[in-house]
């Protein structure tokens, strides 16, 4: 029988997979709040439902497998468990997987050292606290239906249309400086990579695993680096305390990591297509037009 996917949340990284999904005979359904694109979308070969309890009822009847793509909501903990776990919990002879995309920032701040999925979460931030909280939410609702769970700890996402080459061709012309800092990073498309290679052969119970690249760096280093394939003048470089930032982004600088991926490539025997950014820009500027 074709697989089912049902994706709560059609974002950047769903975008994406479902791109790659239908070239590998899978069905897509996902969910919107976009009222005008609910439907059949012929750009992705996938309907679009509300996000209501009627629609995801009757795609429930049919879906095999489910990945949550939703941010966890300030108030009320993870927002479909909250508003569809009854749902899925009627459905749940039909479920044979369930996938949810995280965040590496569950792991707060470790100065600069490396972290692997068994590491601890140090000096969250808000947003850190959110996602492990909805991590634990999922993993207690696997445990009690006995469904395989998969968690996807995502490193910072760049892709097409949504990459540093983007940002300064749109006129940045400055980069921040922090002694010391590492940021891990993963191209959009080796989330898919790694999201159907589980899909395919999903493993007994809950599984965690950091979806990085090899290569963890300074911001700055890559926004330089990106400077030079554009061939533009060297960046204003800005010290970290003289910079204006936003509170979100005070919180991405104040963690500081570099994120193992071996247990991805090891279990999945999994080839990243872009292993670091230096190849992953490369390919944007000359074949994606970034």
């Amino acid at each position: 029988m074709r697989p089912h996917l049902l994706i709560f949340g059609f974002g950047y990284t769903a975008h994406f997979l479902a791109q790659k999904a239908r070239e590998i005979n899978i069905q897509i359904t996902a969910t919107t709040r976009d009222r005008d694109a609910l439907g059949y979308n012929r750009a992705f070969d996938c309907e679009l439902i509300h996000f209501s309890e009627k629609s995801i009822e009757v795609a429930l009847k049919t879906a095999s497998h489910v990945l949550i793509s939703t941010p966890p909501n300030h108030d009320h903990g993870d927002p479909v468990l909250m508003r569809f776990g009854h749902l899925l919990k009627k459905y749940i002879k039909n479920i044979q997987w369930i996938g949810y995309l995280s965040s590496t920032g569950v792991y707060g701040d470790h100065q600069g050292y490396w972290v692997d999925e068994s590491s601890p979460s140090i000096a969250l931030g808000n947003q850190g606290k959110l996602r492990l909280a909805a991590e634990n939410e999922w993993c207690l609702f696997a445990k009690a239906q006995q469904l395989p769970l998969t968690i996807f700890r995502l490193a910072g996402i760049y892709g097409p249309q949504r990459n540093v080459l983007a940002r300064l061709m749109a006129g940045k012309d400055d980069t921040i400086i922090k002694d010391g800092q590492f940021f891990s990073r993963i191209h959009v498309e080796d989330i898919v990579l790694a999201i159907l290679a589980v899909m395919q052969h999903p493993q007994v119970g809950i599984t965690i695993y950091n979806v990085a690249d090899d290569e963890p760096a300074p911001s700055h280093v890559v926004d330089e680096y990106a400077a030079s394939l554009l061939q533009r003048p060297p960046l204003k470089r800005v010290a970290y305390d003289k910079a204006p930032l936003s509170p979100m982004a005070q919180e991405f600088y104040s963690n500081n990591k570099r994120v193992s991926n071996a247990k991805l490539k090891q279990e999945l025997n999994l080839e990243l297509t872009y292993p670091n950014y230096k190849e992953g820009l490369a390919h944007l500027l000359h074949h994606d037009g970034y």
